[in-house]
């Protein structure tokens, strides 16, 4: 249930964690995922204390951010036990708009949360198409985090895209139909040639 991220220095809001108000210094250095729950963080604290299962919205960027709430963090619990993170070098601090559910927000791309299935009998939506999403973790300017899906995100450059993305106009679909490329159409099942078939041999 747990994950490697990249080190994020952040801030803890420690009613979530503590009787105490304000904040603490921290690093975050993992996600947890636990299926139906959001997702949730390991940090050192500056205590000294490792404090796993810190919730996406009491991570704070900068000492003084205003909290935001959990359903504009996150907009779908995880989906597995089984996490896998990747920081796409593509995407490594690309600025972009997020559509949270109180409005859009700016923010840069840290990384990007999936998540495999708990196993061949409880896939759960991992393997439908139309279901399945990852989670971009954004770094909001507003000094908290997101997880939100590719098509809650339009993503703006100086050199590609612009500063006003407009990917809606495109009127793009969710992806519903699983691709395979085997198929019993081709039967080479008895073909034991190098090249199934094929005239030349290799060089």
């Amino acid at each position: 249930m747990n994950a490697d991220i990249p080190t994020l220095r952040c801030w803890v809001r420690l009613p979530h964690i503590s009787s105490l108000p304000g904040v603490e210094e921290a690093y975050a250095f993992a996600v947890q995922s636990v299926k139906g729950r959001a997702l949730a963080f390991h940090c050192m604290l500056r205590s000294g204390a490792h404090y796993r299962g810190v919730p996406i919205h009491a991570i704070s960027l900068s000492p003084d951010a205003e909290e935001a709430s959990l359903e504009d963090c996150q907009l779908w619990d995880c989906f597995s036990n089984r996490p896998v993170v990747t920081v796409f070098d593509y995407l490594r601090d690309h600025q972009c708009l997020c559509q949270t559910r109180s409005g859009p927000q700016a923010g840069v791309y840290l990384f990007t949360v999936d998540w495999l299935p708990d196993s061949a009998e409880r896939p759960g939506f991992v393997l439908q198409p139309d279901q399945n999403k990852c989670a971009h973790v954004i770094a909001l300017d507003t000094g908290n985090l997101c997880a939100l899906p590719t098509n809650r995100i339009a993503w703006r450059d100086g050199y590609f895209i612009g500063s006003t993305p407009n990917p809606r106009a495109m009127s793009y679909k969710v992806q519903s139909e699983v691709y395979q490329s085997e198929s019993c159409d081709w039967d080479v099942s008895r073909d034991e040639r190098y090249m199934y078939g094929g005239t030349s041999e290799p060089t």
